[in-house]
């Protein structure tokens, strides 16, 4: 039996849901149905602010189920819409979107190209997480400060009308962005606290899916003060350290192998990936110690995995970084998984 969450159908059954659907911080929720009672779940969606929608598909399966967004007969009317979408998949795999577990895409598409079906497997956990952006609302938030992306988003920001954008990237979503989508999960606050956090929040993962836009676009050709080849030593000198996260080398060493001088390696670091040589191994140990632990690994393993030379050190260090434990994130990451 496959199972069946329309979107369309619920809305034109609860008329009087309309009016909650553009209210804002008013959060609509459609129950999954199962006449056995085995799959249970549900969808909701709810406006944070003009043009920021945040959408939750949570699911437990044992049949096939099939979501629709859009019916077969939609006004083909409407005048389409400009979105930046940004999708975190927690649990389960979005086939139609091609995004596995623990990663996300950030998309630029017009609302007449929706597919409007998605199709999730029987046996699954299917957590997912979406951002909808209107492009108005994104061109207010970056502002003039759009050189970092790329060329078709960099479009939408500028005059979003004058063409069709094609803007497509998949990546891993960082230790940073599970922490922020936690904290989402497992807000502490009730009424308008509760909703200005949870803004926040949403507007941290915009901000960390931005950034992670930038640090996968190539190489700059030039930086104030560094040549193109250094650049690209800069670049050699951050694979370098992504293979040797347990031990790196030395400062000095790392210069040498890249042939920098010391300085040279230190400020071009900084600049083009906006932290320092060794903050960088910190952020890189901290995104697989997160890895780890969401695999249920224990946190001693884990420590010695990423390099520590303690449980102590490393829970520490993972306090600092994100202001819980790791026993804390690992009991949260189980909770996404059951």
């Amino acid at each position: 039996m496959t199972l069946l969450l329309s979107v369309p159908e619920f809305l034109s059954q609860h008329r009087d849901i309309e009016s909650q659907i553009e209210a804002m911080r008013s959060p609509w929720t459609i129950p999954l149905h199962d006449p056995t009672g085995r799959s249970h779940g549900y969808r909701q969606e709810v406006n944070l602010r003009t043009g920021l929608t945040l959408l939750i598909d949570d699911y437990t399966l044992t049949e096939d189920l099939i979501v629709e967004t859009e019916s077969d007969d939609s006004d083909d009317t409407e005048e389409p819409c400009l979105e930046l979408e940004m999708s975190f998949m927690l649990s389960g795999q979005n086939r139609l979107e091609n995004v596995r577990s623990r990663h996300n895409f950030i998309e630029a598409a017009w609302h007449d190209n929706v597919d409007g079906h998605f199709r999730w497997r029987s046996g699954e956990r299917v957590l997912k997480l979406d951002i909808h952006i209107d492009s108005a609302l994104f061109a207010s938030l970056v502002g003039d400060n759009c050189s970092d992306l790329p060329d078709s988003l960099r479009q939408i920001v500028q005059d979003p009308g004058a063409f069709q954008p094609s803007f497509r990237q998949v990546s891993l979503t960082t230790a940073a962005m599970q922490t922020a989508i936690h904290q989402i999960f497992y807000c502490p606050y009730e009424g308008v606290t509760r909703w200005l956090y949870l803004e926040c929040k949403v507007l941290e993962l915009i901000a960390l899916r931005l950034e992670q836009i930038r640090d996968c676009s190539p190489p700059p050709e030039k930086l104030s003060g560094l040549k193109t080849d250094d650049v690209e030593r800069i670049y050699y000198v951050r694979e370098i350290l992504r293979s040797q996260l347990v031990n790196p080398p030395a400062l000095q060493e790392l210069a040498h192998i890249a042939g920098l001088n010391d300085c040279k390696l230190k400020k071009g670091f900084r600049q083009t990936f906006g932290t320092t040589v060794f903050g960088y191994v910190t952020q890189q140990r901290m995104e697989r110690a997160c890895q780890l632990l969401a695999q249920q690994q224990s946190v001693a393993a884990v420590a010695a995995a990423v390099g520590y030379a303690s449980p102590t050190a490393f829970s520490s260090a993972f306090q600092r970084r994100f202001s819980t434990s790791p026993k804390a994130y690992q009991v949260a990451q189980r909770g996404y998984s059951t």
